[in-house]
């Protein structure tokens, strides 16, 4: 800048950022976005790498996440995911070392329907369920913290440019894999989410992008549904009020929403020759939609509260999933200063919300919860 003759004003204005946005990045409490590294780098005439010489050897996360109603995956979303990864690279040295590990991944993940089958199979086996029982939020938590996923609860706003549901976040050269669902989500989506992202701690190594998110999807449902409790259902939908009623039963029965359970219940039907449309009506879903409204969200059901204050946020999150990153963002901030900039970066939060959580972990006013069990 000094050679150039720029003021942190006028690398701003040729940015296009804000003066505060320079501040950030120059006192490390932000890092730019890809497309703002790009143009920065172009203005002071330099190569993009000569930006980041500390970070030399260091690869970009590798990223994968749930959008409301499976909406494409858009580059403002896709770079502010990837914003997270190298916010959240930070935290690492302040993550305690018995949840640091060397992930036991697949060796040849694939598309392949049976492959699918025997994967969830043996996860399901592993977590100590029957073939065709219900996979409890507890025990899906607990194949996370098997797996040695750091879990993140968020509370990611409609109006941010979010993942909006989930997101998982592996950095490879630390060997560490974040994985950040969202408080605000529909709770019956909830497992659901946990189930992909399990799936992407599994393979997102290998498989990326709509690929992965194809094995993702397959995996979740089987995992949480497979198609013998699927035959089990379609035998059982004639005798129980029809498949929507019966659909509605099973939903509940497993913890997961209708859109999983017909699923896999139409795939059941198609292999017997049966029409989709037999399964699920015109109206069906016009009607399942009209009735998400009143849903309650993941905060509601684990934390007891639709809106909670920063500090139920903290110490509910801590209590319930036993997760380590809030102390590792107090540990941070006691190194590097109070960052609400840093905060907003590494959680993706509205600056309200983050500066609120900057203060909090900065009185000492929390305590230690992340010790205590998670709800089964």
């Amino acid at each position: 800048m000094r050679e150039s003759g720029l003021s942190q004003t006028d690398l701003a204005e040729r940015c296009e950022v804000s003066k505060e946005a320079v501040s950030n990045w120059m006192a490390g409490e932000s890092i730019p976005r890809p497309r703002k590294a790009r143009r920065l780098a172009e203005v002071l005439e330099l190569a993009v790498d000569t930006l980041f010489s500390s970070a030399e050897g260091v690869a970009e996360p590798v990223v994968a996440y749930r959008t409301r109603k499976n909406r494409a995956v858009t580059g403002p979303a896709m770079e502010a995911a990837e914003d997270i990864g190298r916010h959240l690279r930070e935290l690492v040295p302040f993550i305690p070392r018995e949840s640091l590990f060397v992930p036991p991944v697949l060796e040849h993940p694939s598309l392949d329907e049976g492959y699918i089958r025997a994967v969830a199979c043996q996860v399901r086996a592993r977590a100590g369920v029957a073939p065709t029982a219900p996979l409890s939020r507890g025990r899906l938590l607990g194949l996370h913290r098997h797996f040695g996923s750091i879990l993140v609860p968020v509370l990611w706003d409609k109006h941010i440019e979010s993942p909006e549901s989930a997101l998982s976040v592996l950095l490879p050269d630390a060997r560490v894999f974040w994985v950040l669902f969202s408080l605000n989500a529909k709770d019956e989506d909830f497992n659901y989410a946990l189930a992909c992202e399990l799936g992407h701690c599994y393979s997102l190594h290998a498989l990326r992008d709509d690929t992965g998110e194809a094995f993702a999807d397959a995996f979740a449902q089987e995992l949480l549904f497979p198609l013998e409790a699927a035959e089990i259902a379609l035998d059982e939908s004639a005798a129980r009020g029809g498949f929507r009623v019966h659909a509605s039963w099973c939903a509940s029965k497993y913890d997961i929403s209708a859109l999983t359970v017909l699923g896999q219940m139409e795939k059941v039907a198609e292999s017997r020759g049966m029409r989709k449309e037999e399964i699920a009506p015109e109206g069906f879903w016009q009607d399942w939609n009209a009735g998400r409204a009143h849903t309650p969200t993941v905060a509601e059901t684990m934390l007891d509260t639709a809106n909670p204050t920063v500090e139920e946020y903290v110490v509910g999150a801590e209590k319930v999933f036993a997760t380590p990153v809030f102390q590792a963002l107090a540990r941070w901030q006691s190194q590097e200063g109070k960052s609400p900039a840093f905060m907003r970066a590494t959680l993706n939060l509205d600056i309200v919300t983050a500066m609120e959580l900057a203060a909090f972990l900065g009185s000492g006013a929390r305590g230690t919860h992340s010790d205590r069990a998670p709800l089964p």
